[in-house]
């Protein structure tokens, strides 16, 4: 496995009226994420996103890839 795991990201693009349902996977470790983005957004504004935010997720989940971590609180961080 690469030392990054965001080297290859997946993504998945649906548009729903006007915005685009963005699903994005780690092909390091298989985390995947979701949001939604501006139909009229930039291809790279969407790959920045979403390595911004697989990046966020994974050092949340206390960097056990696509497994949630507890938040303290009784709940889990998705």
């Amino acid at each position: 496995m690469p030392s990054d795991p965001d080297a290859e990201i997946l993504l998945e693009l649906n548009r729903i009226g006007g915005a685009i349902e963005v699903r994005a996977v780690s092909a390091g470790d298989g985390l995947e994420v979701s949001f939604t983005a501006p139909a009229n957004a930039a291809q790279a504004d969407i790959q920045r996103l979403a390595r911004a935010k697989l990046s966020y997720v994974r050092s949340r989940s206390g960097g056990q890839g696509g497994q949630p971590g507890n938040d303290g609180k009784g709940g889990i961080v998705v």
